[in-house]
Parts: structure tokens; sequence; C-alpha cells
């Protein structure tokens, strides 16, 4: 029996930490909790899908990712300001 060399070592090491990479199904998940967020309608949320579905795998992570950082909420936003003619017919 060899023994194995510091750089054989690292290599193996390197190569079992890596981080599993994420299915379709979970970016999926992702994806839907985003469009419940921003409270999306049935064509954004289909659009969505598609989009997800499109992705090439090797994007999946980086997609996941971005769909799980924190992000405002369409509620955490101030309704808009009423219209000039709005506040004209106003007391």
């Amino acid at each position: 029996m060899q023994p194995t060399t510091a750089p054989e070592a690292r290599s193996g090491m390197a190569e079992s930490d890596q981080p599993t990479p994420p299915t379709r199904a979970e970016v999926l998940l992702a994806a839907r909790r985003r469009c419940d967020d921003m409270q999306d309608g049935p064509a954004a949320r289909e659009q969505m899908k598609r989009e997800v579905l499109a992705t090439p795998a090797e994007l999946l992570g980086d997609l996941l990712a971005a769909l799980t950082e924190a992000c405002p909420v369409r509620t955490d936003f101030p309704h808009p300001i009423s219209t000039q003619s709005e506040r004209s017919h106003t007391p």
C-alpha cells in the first residue's frame, strides 16, 4: 500500500465537501414561494414555472440562491399616492 500525498488527500476532500446541487423540484418550490410573496397572478406564476424549467441544470443553484434571498414582499411597499384628479375632488 502506498501512502496518499497531501494534494491527493485535498482533492478527495474537496469533492466530498461540494454541496449537492438542488433539484428542479426544490427550485420550483422556491419559485412558488416567491410568487406567493409577491402576490403574483396565474399568468406570472406560469411564466415563472416555464423559466425555471428552461434553466440549465448547472445554473439551478444560482437560481435557488436568488429565489431564497431576502426579498421585500408587496405589502412592504406603501400604497400608491392618489392621483392629482383624485386630490382635486376631495372637500
